[in-house]
């Protein structure tokens, strides 16, 4: 008894893979040799829905990053029961056919059957592939980073100077605050004021020296003229002096170089102060670009689906090797994917089809006899209602005009009747009034009062 209830655990187990796609056992029975074959049949179906299982557990894993192992086995049974029952209806719904008919089903079959392939099996090359895939994301993060580093400090320059009317920089403007450009334009009029006022005084300077060599030479030994009593300089050399000491006072060079000295002192005052803002400013603008660059590679550090299938591109056309190792494994993992109806197609017509297919045939001409016969009964049925209604019809009529014949008759002896009565009342009224009878030969014959 033990052995029988061993032997029939196996059985039960493979009748419930057949079931799974859909094989009617008693027609089964029929050909028992193919039952084996069925058997494997579902057990293929009943694989590739876990693999497609497995390939949405991976891709929700990709898609989510950090989901839950929980997330992660309900999506798979879901997505496992999806595929089993679809799958299964592409099995189910081919048994039987042969001929043409076959290769009709099968076709829009096989197609679907390879596009849920092309879904399920690139998960599964992204897992295969995820060390290469990691690494060229790491690398183009770090480049995109620095790249969108670079771009942030020259777009907003440490010593302060505004970059807005550059193009491209738009985006990239940290709103640091704080910048010493008015220390700079400060520090440009004081040295405008300086350059202006530093002109002046040499020009000042140069008039007062060619005023101080032309009374230097005129009032000079060689041209001093006697006076009496010894040697005196001329008059142009007291009129040199005089112009030469008016020059001087009136332009007060003296109060001109105090303030020139003072500009220069406020310069390296300005200088000062404005070494020290561009220093901080420099520190704040490389705290927002540090900060800035974190944020950009937190946002880069996600990647989804579309990140990782730009990945595996990149992976499979770096190189031949990894160009064709993804190419075998992907048809690889397609052909398993479309086996339930590729192994269909191989298999060609089997005697379970052709079994089952003269079932349905028989099932078919079953159903069309016993339609056949119920239309024939439905339409005896309407004969004899229709006979029915006919007689009843007929038997009807007959006794309306037997009613109506009846009728007849009593309203003519009622109208006798009333003639008669009314021939009584006037013979009672006029009894000695003479009446005429007719005669056979057309004369009448007058009775006498």
């Amino acid at each position: 008894m033990a052995t029988d209830h061993r032997a029939r655990a196996p059985r039960r187990r493979g009748r419930l893979l057949r079931s799974g796609i859909g094989v009617y056992e008693p027609v089964l029975d029929t050909v028992p040799s193919e039952r084996p074959v069925y058997t494997r049949y579902g057990g293929i179906v009943l694989a590739t829905a876990l693999l497609g299982g497995i390939s949405a557990a991976v891709a929700l894993d990709a898609l989510l990053q950090g989901a839950s192992v929980w997330a992660m086995v309900a999506a798979g049974a879901v997505w496992t029961a999806f595929v089993y029952l679809v799958d299964s209806w592409l099995v189910s719904s081919t048994h039987g056919k042969i001929g043409r008919a076959r290769n009709r089903a099968l076709l829009p079959r096989l197609l679907l059957s390879v596009l849920i392939g092309l879904a399920l099996a690139e998960p599964l090359l992204f897992q295969v592939f995820a060390p290469e895939m990691d690494k060229y994301l790491t690398e183009g993060r770090k480049q995109a980073v620095q790249a969108y580093y670079g771009r942030l400090l020259a777009c907003n320059p440490v010593d302060g100077t505004t970059a807005e009317d550059r193009s491209g920089c738009e985006e990239f403007q940290l709103g640091v605050r704080g910048a010493p450009v008015a220390l700079r334009k400060q520090t440009d009029a004081v040295k405008s004021q300086l350059s202006k006022l530093t002109t002046h005084i040499d020009e000042v300077d140069k008039r007062q020296a060619e005023l101080g060599s032309t009374s230097n030479d005129l009032c000079g030994r060689k041209n001093y003229k006697r006076v009496a009593g010894g040697w005196d300089v001329t008059e142009q050399c007291v009129i040199a002096r005089r112009q030469a000491a008016a020059y001087s006072s009136a332009n007060k060079i003296q109060s001109e170089r105090d303030k020139a000295t003072a500009l220069r002192n406020r310069i390296g005052t300005l200088d000062d102060r404005m070494k020290q803002s561009t220093e901080d400013y420099k520190d704040k603008v490389m705290a927002a670009a540090r900060a800035e660059r974190a944020a950009k590679a937190a946002d880069l550090r996600d990647t989804g689906l579309l990140d990782r299938a730009e990945a595996l591109w990149a992976v499979m056309t770096s190189a031949f090797y990894p160009c064709y190792f993804a190419i075998v494994l992907h048809l690889l993992l397609l052909v398993f994917d479309s086996l339930p109806v590729l192994v269909k197609f191989m298999a060609g017509v089997s005697a379970y089809d052709v079994a089952l297919h003269d079932h349905l045939e028989g099932a078919r001409r079953e159903r069309e006899a016993d339609r056949r016969a119920e239309e024939e009964r439905a339409r005896e049925l309407r004969r004899a209602e229709l006979a029915t209604l006919r007689a009843r019809t007929t038997d009807e009529r007959e006794a309306a005009e037997h009613e109506l014949a009846q009728s007849r008759v009593r309203r003519e002896k009622e109208r006798r009747a009333l003639i008669e009565e009314l021939t009584q009342a006037l013979l009672k009224e006029e009894p000695n009034r003479n009446i005429g009878f007719p005669e056979q030969n057309g004369q009448v014959r007058i009775k006498p009062r």
